[in-house]
C-alpha cells in the first residue's frame, strides 16, 4: 500500500517561504490599516441624526411670551443633551427656516426624502418635518427609497415610487408606488368624532405605508387588509403630533377604518377614543363588519 509521505520543505526552501510569510503578514496588517484608518462610508441620513423636535411637556422646550410650549427644534449631543433649541409657531414656519439654513438645506439631495420628493422642496421639507417629528416614518422612508424603481405591471414600465401633490384624495398608486397627497385635506368621512380630523401630514404618512406596502411587501394590489398596518402606523405619527405639535393637543388615535352596520343599516362610525386607552400594539379595526344584533 502506498502510504502519503507529506508534504516536506528542503532547507533551501525554508528562508524562502519565511521570506514570502513575511510578506503576507505585513500586506495583511496594511489592509488592516487602511480599513481601520479608511473614512467611514457617508450616511444619507447622518444630517438628520443631530436633530428633532421636543414633546411640549419637556422642560427644555421653548415657550412663547405667554409661557405657551412652541414647536421646538433642537441638535442633540452626543449624550442626548440639547446643544440648542429653536422654538417655532407651527411647521410651515419651521419649514421655511431649514430652506434657509446652510446646515439642513446644504445636503439637501443626499437625505433621506428628497428621491420620494423628485426635488420638490415643498413637498421635501415637510416630509422632512414629519419625519423630525415621528422618527419612525424616517425608516419608512427609508426603506421605501432603498429601491429605486418598480415594475408596474399595467404600464409595463419601470416607475420611481415618489410623491406628487393632488387635488383630489389622498392615495397610493399601488403598482406604481406612486402617493398622490393632498396638503389641505384634514379628514377621512366627514363623522362627528374627533378620530376623523387629523393634520395634513397624517394623511401623507398614512399613504406613505402603503408604498411600503409595495416596496418591501411587494404587494402591487390594494386589498383592505392593507389598512390594518397603515392605520397602526397612522396613529404612531398622530401621537408624535399630540405630543409635540402645539394647536394639535385635540389629535386622537383612529380605531378603524370606518363604521358598522346594525340590522343590517350602517349606524355609526368608532367611538372616540383616548391615548391612554392606546398602545403601540393596538390593530384599527377595518371598517365593515358581521351585523350587531
Amino acid at each position: 500500500m502506498r502510504q502519503h509521505s507529506g508534504w516536506r520543505v528542503i532547507p533551501g526552501e525554508r528562508r524562502l517561504l519565511r521570506s514570502n510569510a513575511h510578506l503576507i503578514l505585513l500586506a495583511i496588517l496594511g489592509v488592516v490599516w487602511f480599513i481601520s484608518t479608511a473614512p467611514a462610508a457617508a450616511d444619507p441620513n447622518e444630517i438628520a441624526s443631530p436633530y428633532g423636535f421636543l414633546d411640549l411637556d419637556d422642560p427644555r422646550a421653548v415657550v412663547d411670551a405667554n409661557g405657551a410650549p412652541l414647536l421646538t427644534f433642537v441638535r442633540y449631543e452626543a449624550d442626548d443633551g440639547v446643544l440648542w433649541a429653536r422654538g417655532f409657531v407651527d411647521i410651515d414656519a419651521w419649514c421655511a427656516f431649514a430652506r434657509k439654513d446652510p446646515t439642513l438645506s446644504a445636503s439637501k439631495t443626499e437625505q433621506a426624502g428628497w428621491a420620494l420628493s423628485v426635488g420638490d422642496e415643498a413637498i421635501f421639507w415637510p416630509l422632512q418635518a414629519l419625519m423630525y417629528i415621528c422618527p419612525e416614518v424616517r425608516d419608512t422612508v427609508g426603506a421605501i427609497e432603498s429601491r429605486p424603481v418598480v415594475f408596474d405591471r399595467f404600464t409595463r414600465k419601470w416607475r420611481a415610487p415618489h410623491i406628487e401633490f393632488t387635488d383630489g384624495e389622498n392615495l397610493c398608486q399601488q403598482p406604481s408606488g406612486t402617493v398622490y397627497w393632498n396638503p389641505t385635506i384634514t379628514r377621512a368621512y366627514g363623522a362627528p368624532v374627533a378620530w376623523d380630523v387629523f393634520p395634513p401630514l397624517v394623511g401623507l404618512a398614512h399613504e406613505l405605508v402603503h408604498a411600503w406596502q409595495r416596496v418591501v411587501e411587494d404587494r402591487q394590489m390594494y386589498g383592505s387588509s392593507m389598512q390594518v398596518e397603515a392605520m397602526k402606523r397612522e396613529n404612531v405619527v398622530r401621537y408624535a403630533f399630540y405630543r409635540k405639535v402645539p394647536g394639535f393637543e385635540w389629535v386622537r388615535p383612529r380605531p378603524g377604518n370606518k363604521g358598522y352596520f346594525r340590522n343590517g343599516t350602517f349606524v355609526a362610525y368608532f367611538e372616540d377614543m383616548e391615548w391612554s386607552e392606546w398602545s403601540v400594539d393596538f390593530n384599527p379595526m377595518l371598517d365593515i363588519f358581521e351585523d350587531e344584533r
